[in-house]
């Protein structure tokens, strides 16, 4: 049997808010200047990019722009308990 990367790990994490975000959801951990995407779950739409939530080890992109409190409030849940997710591996 195949050990789960951790990239499927995290992307299994990300998959929830994805779907009651209904986007695509990536993170990708800042590496200089450069990033590398750790995550990702969704369907793609091929759409534009959107930086949802940005601070200085991480970036969160969504295919569609977070407007709505609710949505924001959810980002920042999603950051919160994927860093603390993060901290524990």
């Amino acid at each position: 049997m195949r050990e789960t990367s951790d990239f499927e790990k995290l992307s299994d994490f990300l998959k929830p808010y994805a779907d009651n975000l209904d986007t695509k959801v990536w993170i990708c951990r800042k590496v200089g200047k450069r990033m590398s995407c750790i995550a990702r779950a969704g369907s793609e739409n091929y759409s534009e990019a959107f930086i949802s939530y940005e601070d200085e080890n991480y970036v969160l992109f969504t295919e569609m722009e977070i407007t709505s409190d609710d949505e924001k409030e959810l980002i920042n849940e999603l950051m919160v308990s994927f860093k603390q997710l993060l901290d524990k591996a």
